[in-house]
């Protein structure tokens, strides 16, 4: 009944376990059954293992035997665990499990169930330590039984051995077998195991791929690996060290984007994070600080970005970086700041940067703060006092303005006001808020932004939001109005700010008056007030004010009547009647040193005035009296700007009324008192002019002529050198025109039109001074240059009479010649002649202007007609008789008749012209010629007939 019972237990058992089922490493352990109410007592292994081999002895199936065989071997597995838990020191405990399943596996060698006992082998030798021998089970296991239920286990654990061995070509094979079979519960330790082997391969690159393959799949979508299960979070843990290891070797950071699976998810700041600790814990500061700063440049909007941000800033802090730490600082602010782009500030800061960004403003404030004021020259406390003068404008007008700030110092006090006002902006309800605007406008004050600085000193002064700024109010409001004075004081003369500003400051001066009225300060401020008024536009008040108080106080001390006669002198200047206000600069400039600042400065504003009252003077038509009032400027401020352009303002006029001599005698003052002025240039232009109009022609040659050598303006000096040669012509002092003519042609090419009228100036010249051979080379000069420059009408003008005066030329020549015998010699030389004068006479025609051509036409024909006499009057050869001497004269005639008759076609030609409606002198000409060449047509008496006789 026993052997039964134990059968029985032994059937449940082999039900509940066979059947093939597939059995795992994890599944082999034993498993107490369950307690009961009143727990049986434990049955021993050894118990266990009898009863097994009992019951193989009641069966005769070689199946069933194996598989109770194979749980006995099972058992002693199962026995040696529990003895290697509870051994304090390692043994062998798996002896008779190895040697209970060899021996199946020699009793059953071709058993199918033999994958599931070379499973549990290679498992037995592992744990018994005999890698070799578990990785002999495992190749035959994976080589005989490549579709068991548990190969991909069989490879993972191949891979492990593989890896230990630090075979690491082997470990990535059985690694890829792994995956290749699918397993999802191996499948993240194989890939990540796979990724060391190719580590340990240096193939970094492919280590990466798989790490990030791992850590995508355990992290699926996660950003934090704390919120990973407990299983998970440090398999997560070692692969992203795993990667920063891998990352150190590929280039660090800049590689991250490159990585498969893991780019752009909401883990990927991790990977920046542990690689940045991984540099830091080296202490390759830079290179955590980059790896850190490499994350915020591709993911600025990340809620991950600031936390990144402040371990750059910790990273420069800890490597004894403090300059870098703060430039970070500056950065983190750009980046997150209330003036920022950052994404998470949806609705005002992101929670996580408010006080680091509270932090690093008042530090990074505080720091250019300290920083312009080292570099500043002399006590940047130091603040100047309200200006004395009681002439406002000329703050804005005349003032050199405030002392030049070096250009670093400017920019670190600027960057203070600006750290400031971000942390205004940013933290309005601080408790320090007040303080810190006013440090925000002591900052820009310091930084010459004068009129930038007024609104924070006066919240301070007169709005404050707590009383962190309390003992500054006063000094605030103080400092308002010379922050309004020094900006007024660099304005541009003229600009349309001063006004507005003058009006801003006065409102300024009177609210500090009112709510710091015990201040010793107030009085001044008052008094500064007072004199700002007329910056209002209230001129007929300002001017009675001064008025009166010159009036009732003949003992007023003497600076104040200084400032009352410069408020009537400005508001009458306002006024426009600057007649008076020229009489109160005056008086004004009386009670001041001679040679002091304040007395020149003055000195100008009267100058102004008498310069205005010109202007209305000129305005009312009265150029004498404005002559007057010019030339009053150099009378009464001699030393002033205006004194040179007024009385070159006057010298205009007196030109342009032809006043010469006047003009003359001023312009010649000027060229001896502002030889440097910028109008200097025209004084001796001008001074030329006049003698020129005056017809002074030698001293206009003069000053022209030192033009042409002085003048900076090349034109000038070249129309100078022309018009000095003319007044030397106009003088009548032809050597020197011709020197100055000749130089002019011989210097300037262009303008041609000048060039011809030079060269033209010279053959007239020439011809007055008698030196023949210079005047036709100016004539051939004007010729060449009529057919080189152009077909103007001036230059076939120019031509034209170039060629008629050589042409006159060689008809002198013709007229002087008298024929003598033999005539064959002596005709051809004078008809030579008429040619040459022809051929000049007829360029000269060729022009085609009237005067020319028919001129030509006169003078050729009348060559024709001298040589018909000429012949007619020639000799007669002495040894002819006297009927061969009349046969010899007859000849002659008749060879002289051609030439008469051309002279008659040149003639009736120009006559000709006449019919046509033109007439001039040589037209007219031409008809006493043709008189007497042809009487009968021409030289008959005019016969007129009275209309009342023709009509009866």
């Amino acid at each position: 009944m026993a052997t039964i019972t134990a059968a029985a237990s032994v059937l449940v058992l082999l039900t509940a376990c066979g059947a093939n089922q597939p059995k795992t490493i994890g599944s082999l352990a034993y498993t107490p059954p369950k307690e009961e109410a009143e727990a049986p007592e434990p049955v021993s292994h050894e118990a266990v293992r009898e009863e097994y081999s009992e019951l193989a002895e009641l069966f005769e199936d070689e199946q069933l035997k194996e598989q109770i065989e194979r749980r006995v071997a099972d058992v002693y597995m199962m026995e040696g665990v529990q003895e290697q838990r509870q051994a304090a020191k390692p043994s062998s405990h798996y002896v008779e499990a190895i040697k209970a399943y060899r021996n199946i596996l020699e009793k059953y060698p071709n058993s199918p169930d033999n994958a599931e006992v070379l499973y549990q082998l290679a498992k037995a030798y592992d744990l018994e330590g005999d890698q070799g021998e578990a990785m002999k089970m495992l190749s035959e296991l994976t080589r005989r039984h490549p579709y068991y239920a548990n190969i991909a286990e069989a490879h993972f654990r191949m891979g492990d051995i593989h890896f230990n061995n630090e075979d690491y070509a082997q470990a990535e094979a059985s690694y890829r077998a792994v995956l290749s079979q699918e397993e999802p519960r191996l499948a993240t330790n194989a890939r990540y195991m796979l990724g060391w082997s190719h580590y340990k391969q240096r193939q970094f690159s492919d280590s990466l791929t798989e790490f990030s393959r791992v850590l995508d799949d355990l992290m699926a979508g996660r950003d934090d690996v704390e919120s990973l299960a407990d299983g998970e979070r440090p398999v997560a843990k070692d692969t992203v060290h795993s990667i920063s290891l891998a990352l150190d070797k590929v280039g660090g950071a800049e590689a991250i984007p490159s990585l498969p699976h893991v780019v752009n998810q909401p883990y990927t700041w991790l990977l920046y994070d542990h690689l940045g600790e991984y540099y830091r814990e080296k202490e390759l500061y830079e290179r955590a600080a980059g790896t850190f700063r490499h994350f915020i440049a591709n993911h600025p909007d990340s809620t991950r970005a600031p936390a990144l941000h402040g371990k750059i800033i910790q990273t420069y802090i800890d490597g004894g970086f403090p300059s870098l730490a703060l430039e970070e600082k500056a950065v983190y602010v750009r980046a997150y700041g209330i003036r920022s782009d950052y994404a998470g500030n949806t609705d005002g800061l992101y929670p996580e940067v408010r006080e680091p960004i509270r932090s690093y403003l008042d530090e990074l404030a505080r720091y250019h703060y300290s920083q312009g004021q080292a570099l500043q020259e002399g006590d940047p406390e130091e603040r100047p006092d309200l200006a004395s003068t009681t002439d406002p404008q000329s703050e804005a007008q005349e003032t050199e303005g405030p002392k030049a700030l070096d250009a670093e110092a400017e920019q670190a006090y600027v960057r203070a006001a600006d750290y400031y006002a971000q942390y205004a902006e940013t933290f309005p309800k601080d408790e320090r808020i007040d303080e810190v605007i006013y440090l925000k406008s002591e900052s820009l004050f310091l930084a010459q932004r004068y009129i930038d600085a007024v609104p924070g000193y006066e919240q301070v002064a007169y709005d404050p939001q707590g009383d962190s700024a309390t003992e500054h109010a006063s000094d605030a409001g103080y400092a308002a109005i010379i922050a309004y004075q020094e900006h007024i004081a660099g304005l541009p003369e003229g600009s349309a700010d001063i006004e507005p500003t003058q009006a801003r400051a006065v409102d300024s001066m009177l609210r500090f008056s009112g709510q710091f009225h015990a201040d010793d300060r107030a009085v001044s401020v008052l008094t500064n007030a007072a004199e700002y008024l007329f910056s209002l536009r209230e001129y007929e008040r300002a001017l009675t004010v001064s008025s009166q108080l010159v009036e009732d106080n003949p003992q007023l001390d003497p600076s104040l009547k200084e400032t009352a006669f410069g408020i009537m002198a400005h508001s009458q200047f306002q006024l426009k009647a600057y007649a008076e206000a020229a009489e109160s600069y005056r008086q004004q400039r009386e009670l001041m040193s001679p040679g002091s600042d304040e007395y020149d400065s003055v000195t100008e504003r009267l100058a102004t005035a008498l310069y205005r009252h010109s202007e209305t003077l000129d305005g009312q038509g009265d150029p004498e009296a404005t002559v007057a009032q010019l030339l009053k400027i150099k009378a009464l401020t001699p030393g002033a700007k205006l004194r040179v352009p007024s009385q070159y303002e006057a010298v205009t006029l007196l030109i342009s009324m032809e006043k010469w001599q006047r003009a003359i005698d001023e312009l010649r003052e000027l060229i001896e008192i502002a030889p440097e002025h910028e109008l200097a240039v025209e004084f001796p232009r001008r001074l030329a002019f006049a003698y020129e109009q005056q017809e002074s022609w030698a001293l206009a040659a003069e000053r022209y002529e030192a033009l042409a050598d002085k003048d900076p303006d090349e034109e000038i000096r070249r129309e100078a050198l022309f018009l000095a040669a003319t007044m030397y012509e106009n003088d009548e002092n032809y050597e020197q025109a011709l020197r100055l003519f000749r130089d002019y042609a011989n210097t300037y090419e262009a303008p041609t039109d000048v060039l011809m009228e030079a060269r033209y100036k010279l053959a007239l010249n020439y011809e007055r001074v008698g030196d023949t051979r210079r005047q036709l080379f100016w004539l051939d000069q004007l010729v060449d240059g009529g057919a080189e420059f152009g077909d103007s009408e001036r230059n076939r003008w120019l031509t034209a009479w170039a060629s008629i005066q050589y042409g006159d030329h060689h008809a002198k020549a013709f007229n002087d010649y008298r024929l003598s015998l033999p005539l064959v010699e002596s005709l051809p030389e004078k008809n030579g002649l008429l040619q040459e004068a022809a051929s000049r006479y007829q360029h000269a025609a060729d022009q085609g202007i009237l005067e020319f051509t028919s001129m030509s036409s006169f003078k050729t024909a009348e060559l024709y007609r001298e040589l018909a006499r000429s012949l007619l009057n020639s000799p007669v050869p002495s040894s002819l008789s006297n009927e061969q001497r009349g046969v010899y004269q007859e000849l002659i005639a008749e060879q002289a008749i051609p030439f008469d008759e051309l002279a008659m076609e040149l003639h009736q030609a120009n006559i000709d012209r006449a019919w046509e409606g033109h007439f001039n002198r040589w037209i007219d000409q031409s008809f006493t010629a043709m008189r007497t060449l042809k009487p009968s047509r021409f030289d008959k008496s005019e016969l007129i007939v009275s209309y009342g006789d023709a009509i009866r």
